[in-house]
């Protein structure tokens, strides 16, 4: 008779060693399949309070159509500032507002001219760009303000239904040459009914 020379021991020993790796890896399985998904909804919901709580100032806002549109800056002007701070003359922002109600609107621009130069200066508001990009064009001027002496000047733009200027251009000219031709940010106006 033949005796059977298998070891019979060695296939329960592999199997007892494989149970603990396939519960490990079972383990991992599970943790993955619940935590992944845990932790991306973390992140989401995360982000999102962020965006409420600190939001980005990168110039852009949501319309209410989901599109971006352009928003003041940093360095944007508004009642009592200089308009041109770069300019040897002192143009300051009197009126910045918006008048009217929902369905007639008016913004309203008014600045002061003070000439600290020995030349003529005047200050030209040519146009303002709306938050959504589109522009409206109107020139208004303080005409020529002698040396040393003050003018004023006011521009006032129709607004589009649910629009807001987002900056005005403006020229400044000395001795009827432009020294300064820009799009200068506003800050949002306060709107007054």
């Amino acid at each position: 008779m033949v005796e059977d020379t298998t070891d019979t021991d060695d296939s329960p020993a592999t199997s007892d060693d494989d149970e603990p790796s396939r519960r490990r890896l079972i383990r991992w399985v599970a943790v993955l399949a619940f935590g992944v998904p845990v932790v991306v909804e973390l992140l989401t919901f995360g982000g999102l309070l962020n965006t409420r709580l600190f939001p980005d100032d990168d110039g852009t806002e949501t319309a209410g159509d989901g599109t971006a549109t352009a928003t003041a800056s940093a360095d944007a002007v508004g009642v009592d500032d200089d308009l041109l701070p770069d300019t040897p003359s002192r143009e300051t922002v009197e009126v910045s507002e918006v008048r009217g109600d929902a369905g007639s609107r008016t913004y309203v621009l008014r600045v002061r001219v003070e000439n600290t130069t020995d030349s003529t200066v005047e200050l030209r508001l040519v146009g303002v760009t709306l938050r959504d990009g589109s522009a409206l064009d109107s020139v208004s001027s303080t005409g020529a303000i002698r040396a040393g002496t003050t003018g004023s000047v006011t521009a006032a733009w129709d607004l589009p239904t649910d629009s807001m200027p987002a900056a005005v251009d403006a020229v400044l000219l000395r001795d009827g040459t432009a020294v300064a031709d820009r799009s200068v940010p506003l800050e949002r106006p306060p709107i007054r009914g």
